[in-house]
């Protein structure tokens, strides 16, 4: 069987057809481990272009050329990227990108497909002609719409949202570090989102200190993943330490975070730390 190759792992392992590949520190695809693992066999090669919980951003126009190389398609999830930094199908040599549309405000349960120019799919189910032949059913013709609606207006956003954004961030990572003796950063320092932002505080568990910050909405993790205490597989798969995950808080910021929400989720949390930590 061909072999499929993603990243959310701490070592080369096989599952079945699939080849997943392992990571750095930084939770970004060791590329020399991809060079290794692609050959003549390889049909198919995705990766996240960021990560939802660490925000790192991956090399993919590097895995894109390691992949074209070998003649395998090249696929990016791209649903926690788009509307935070550009993304250009071109530039990241992606020859199928994934996105979902809750991610830049528009609808769940919408999303989109790009399929480059001359690459053909099989339909996933048979019957009806609709979405080009490869899906059977009625398009949902206003969540299409307001898919194509946040898409534009996350794009006209991006000449000056992700800059405001990453200082917001920058602030709150600042105030939380000068507070917390020991606050430890999760994931690449500079490629990652603009609006992620991932800290181990010590000597606490991250969904003991969010339980007594009711009024601030975090998580430990994905949120795929909420309300279940254990260290993060991701974080894990960076090589962190156990502790060091297991105290793991996400905070993220959006298009309608303010200067004073940033202020106030500061002082809940330092708060909360210094009277689990006293």
């Amino acid at each position: 069987m061909r072999r499929y190759c993603n990243h959310l792992y701490a070592g080369r392992r096989r599952v079945g057809g699939l080849l997943l590949l392992p990571v750095d520190s930084f939770g970004r695809v060791d590329l020399r481990e991809a060079e290794r693992a692609f050959g003549k066999n390889t049909a198919l090669v995705s990766v996240m272009l960021a990560n939802n919980e660490t925000g790192t951003i991956q090399p993919v126009r590097e895995i894109a050329n390691l992949a074209h190389t070998c003649g395998a398609l090249f696929h990016v999830d791209a649903a926690q990227a788009i509307g935070k930094i550009s993304v250009d199908v071109n530039t990241i040599g992606a020859d199928l990108l994934t996105v979902a549309g809750h991610k830049f405000y528009a609808p769940k349960g919408i999303g989109a497909l790009y399929v480059r120019e001359g690459i053909s799919l099989s339909p996933i189910m048979s019957g009806a002609g609709h979405e080009r032949g490869l899906r059977p059913g009625t398009e949902n013709v206003p969540y299409i719409a307001a898919l194509g609606t946040a898409a534009r207006l996350a794009r006209e956003n991006l000449r000056e949202e992700p800059a405001r954004i990453q200082r917001l961030r920058e602030k709150l990572h600042g105030r939380l570090s000068a507070a917390i003796p020991g606050l430890r950063l999760n994931g690449h320092p500079e490629d990652r989102l603009p609006n992620t932002l991932n800290l181990s505080f010590p000597k606490v568990k991250g969904w003991d200190l969010l339980s007594a910050t009711p009024g601030i909405a975090a998580s430990t993790g994905s949120a795929c993943h909420g309300g279940i205490h254990a260290a993060s597989p991701v974080l894990l798969a960076m090589h962190l330490e156990k502790s060091r995950a297991l105290g793991a808080v996400r905070l993220t910021l959006g298009r309608f975070t303010t200067e004073s929400e940033i202020d106030f989720s500061a002082n809940l949390l330092i708060t909360a730390w210094r009277e689990r930590t006293s």
